[in-house]
């Protein structure tokens, strides 16, 4: 089948709107049980008096990589804000300024934050392990073949590399990301690539391709070479495992939401398993992405938590 059939057919208002409307849909169903357990561990912090607390005020500037990183807020850090900022302060009426002294657990906010980048992560990947497989299974250019056959490896590296910018890209330009720091991205990511190797697996044994024995092998390593790096200490190992058994629920989400839309996907017809399983995966990743970028932007999750 030729590329063109494939556009004209994923390009296809008529078939593309429903399937958008029911993965919007079922995102809406994930995003709803990711809002009850960050109610659910909202209500539970208050009641133990944890949590990490910021000024209402400062819910739109907040960043975790430049503002008060894994500490909580005090007002002590008001002392630290450059001029410009606290210009900004001073010129509030006091009605806003009676805000700076309502406090917002940020929680909840990096909860639902740490689903958006698994999501970002994982389509990153697939972006890029589905521009390989289009290579190595589709293009028929005997030229093409015999670099691609020689430097294969490489580029999948290269391929790896270009996915973790992308990763970045999509957190800033499509959902910026305040409430997670580094840290906690580090353990999605890896978490993330998990998830592919499980993708990989399942593609690899229930549909008996033998074209990703060398992808999962790639894949495991890195996340082998994450866990046990030559100067690991335990420390480092046992919170690694940590961060894994805490963002399970995450991937178990994610899971079940890219299993129900691909399986809907090839059921309802919009999805062709001609393009490859890989290819309609990263298809329903995309639909997830656009549905995330819309939430995001109606401000449903502020509406719901603040």
């Amino acid at each position: 089948m030729e590329f063109q059939e494939y556009a004209e057919h994923y390009f296809d208002m008529e078939k593309a709107v429903p399937y958008f409307l029911i993965c919007f849909a079922a995102l809406l169903v994930v995003m709803g049980v990711i809002l009850i357990i960050a109610r659910i561990r909202k209500e539970l912090d208050s009641k133990n008096s944890e949590g990490e607390y910021i000024d209402e005020s400062e819910m739109d500037i907040y960043d975790s990589e430049s503002g008060y990183g894994n500490e909580a807020y005090s007002e002590d850090d008001d002392l630290r804000m450059d001029g410009r900022r606290s210009r900004y302060y001073r010129s509030r009426s006091r009605r806003r300024q009676h805000l700076l002294r309502r406090q917002i657990d940020i929680r909840p906010f990096a909860f639902i934050e740490s689903f958006y980048e698994m999501a970002f992560a994982s389509t990153a990947m697939l972006l890029l392990l589905s521009l390989y497989y289009i290579i190595n299974d589709r293009i028929n250019l005997r030229e093409v073949h015999i670099i691609w056959d020689t430097y294969k490896d490489w580029i999948l590296v290269l391929f790896l590399v270009v996915s973790m910018i992308l990763n970045r890209i999509f957190d800033r330009l499509l959902v910026r990301l305040r409430y997670i720091d580094a840290k906690q991205r580090a353990g999605i990511r890896l978490l993330s690539s998990i998830y592919v190797i499980l993708i990989l697996v399942y593609i690899c044994f229930i549909y008996q391709s033998p074209n990703y024995g060398s992808i999962i092998i790639y894949f495991v390593m890195m996340v082998i070479g994450r866990l046990f790096y030559f100067d690991v200490t335990w420390e480092n190992f046992r919170g690694d495992i940590i961060s894994i058994w805490k963002n399970l629920p995450i991937l178990f989400l994610m899971i079940a939401y890219s299993g129900f839309t691909i399986w809907y996907g090839f059921n309802s017809g919009f999805l062709w398993k001609s393009n490859g399983v890989l290819v309609s995966t990263l298809i329903a990743h995309i639909f997830m992405d656009v549905g995330i970028v819309i939430i995001h932007h109606l401000r449903l999750v502020r509406l719901i938590l603040g």
